[in-house]
């Protein structure tokens, strides 16, 4: 019994140094494999550098006015544009490595209501009592809805700063509402400006103009002969962009 005691405890301590050499074998090829996953966990998290961030979106003021061919034009009291698009650069490598030409495509939505004409033009207003039951008012307004095209020019000179300036081509769908009147019209528009960007965010400011025939929409939807009333728009917008 204590020679077969004294066997066993001699087979144990035989293959004890070959478990603990298992062991450490199985712990280093662990840490190799975790070691191997680090760098494809960082190339999955890779930062985006500053030429990265090819896709906009801005949210804007407009301070907008609506000119007639005679006569005085609108002055907004309250306006907002929408603007979303994608830099396709024309070229991989920066220019002197912080230089980039591109062209921008996107859409752009902008939102105008215009002034009262009694209050703030001064226009004598109707006798006490007096209420046409046919007119309905529903104020003054103004939306276009485009698509823009046109060549910008964007700068890095450091880190994750760019500055950037464009000119676009809007090509849009404009409708007006004045008191109880609608309009619409196709309008060819123009915005041109800069930005400033720091990674995501950015801030910028652009004007817009452009000039349009307007038709009444009610006299087409019936048939009749409308007048075409000429309108200047003009606009300088000032934004907040995010780039993805």
């Amino acid at each position: 019994m204590k020679k077969a005691i004294l066997m066993l405890i001699a087979a144990v301590i035989a293959v004890s140094p070959l478990t603990a050499g298992n062991e450490k074998e199985a712990t280093g090829a662990s840490l190799y494999a975790a070691s191997d996953d680090k760098p494809a966990a960082k190339e999955k998290k890779a930062k985006k550098g500053p030429w990265d961030r090819k896709k906009y979106f801005s949210l804007g003021y407009s301070n907008q006015t609506l000119s007639p061919e005679y006569g005085n034009g609108f002055e907004s009291k309250f306006g907002v544009s929408l603007v979303n698009g994608r830099n396709i650069f024309l070229h991989k490598k920066p220019i002197a490595k912080m230089l980039k030409f591109a062209i921008d495509l996107g859409s752009d939505i902008n939102y105008a209501q215009y002034k009262d004409l009694e209050g703030d033009y001064d226009l004598p207003e109707s006798e006490p009592g007096y209420e046409d039951e046919e007119d309905m008012d529903f104020g003054m307004h103004h939306i276009d809805i485009g698509l823009h095209v046109g060549p910008s020019i964007s700068i890095n000179p450091v880190d994750h700063l760019k500055l950037s300036v464009y000119f676009r081509f809007v090509p849009s769908y404009s409708m007006l509402i004045l008191n109880s009147e609608l309009y619409q019209s196709f309008t060819p528009l123009f915005t041109y400006g800069g930005e400033i960007s720091y990674k995501v965010i950015g801030i910028g400011i652009e004007g817009r103009s452009g000039n349009a025939k307007y038709t009444d929409m009610l006299a087409q939807i019936e048939g009749a002969e409308s007048m075409k009333i000429k309108y200047h728009t003009s606009a300088l917008r000032f934004y907040i962009s995010f780039r993805f």
